[in-house]
């Protein structure tokens, strides 16, 4: 299969999405791709039953969970972009509002590089309000908006490069997926 024609179906089926809030099926979809010049994408679907039926259950979402997912794929790449040589300057011509901060970025690369299983958080509270720490196995991330720190994080949870889980005790546990290392090895390796 070609190595663009994930990018490309993902692309055109946003596009496809986008303007429909009503009926949306593999038929439609490839009478749309049809419609407008994409024949070979048709061919690539029509060649693939896994494919076909995986993109069945994708637009048999509801549409706004459809475009939130679209949303939020949209974001990682654009994030991903804008630290690549070449594609940085491309990227920060379109505007984007839900990718990830510098910040959040960093974040994962201390938890990557780290080689920690899983990052903690724990809040203290003084006169002056909270405080949150994130620490690895042998260390506190370091970061430099305390404000956002919360948000950031949390953007790497719904962006499904860490994942969260609770403590006995109610305390948020993270874990590192396999595509945080893959991204930030992207990030680092083309800049």
């Amino acid at each position: 299969m070609d190595p663009f024609a994930f990018a490309t179906i993902v692309g055109l089926l946003a596009t496809f999405t986008a303007g429909r809030e009503g009926k949306k099926d593999i038929e439609s979809f490839k009478q749309w791709l049809s419609e407008n010049n994409h024949s070979n994408m048709i061919t690539i679907i029509e060649s693939n039953a896994s494919l076909q039926q995986d993109l069945t259950s994708f637009m048999n979402q509801n549409h706004e969970q459809v475009m939130a997912q679209l949303s939020t794929l949209n974001d990682l790449m654009m994030s991903l972009a804008s630290h690549m040589q070449g594609l940085g300057s491309i990227a920060s011509r379109f505007d984007f509002n839900n990718g990830l901060s510098d910040q959040a970025i960093d974040v994962l690369r201390q938890f990557v590089k780290s080689d920690s299983v899983e990052m903690r958080h724990l809040q203290t509270w003084s006169y002056e309000g909270a405080d949150n720490i994130y620490y690895l196995d042998n260390s506190a991330v370091v970061y430099s908006e305390p404000r956002f720190i919360e948000t950031d994080v949390d953007s790497l949870v719904n962006a499904s490069l860490i994942t969260l889980t609770r403590g006995s005790k109610g305390g948020a546990i993270y874990k590192i997926t396999r595509q945080a290392v893959r991204f930030i090895d992207a990030i680092d390796n083309n800049q």
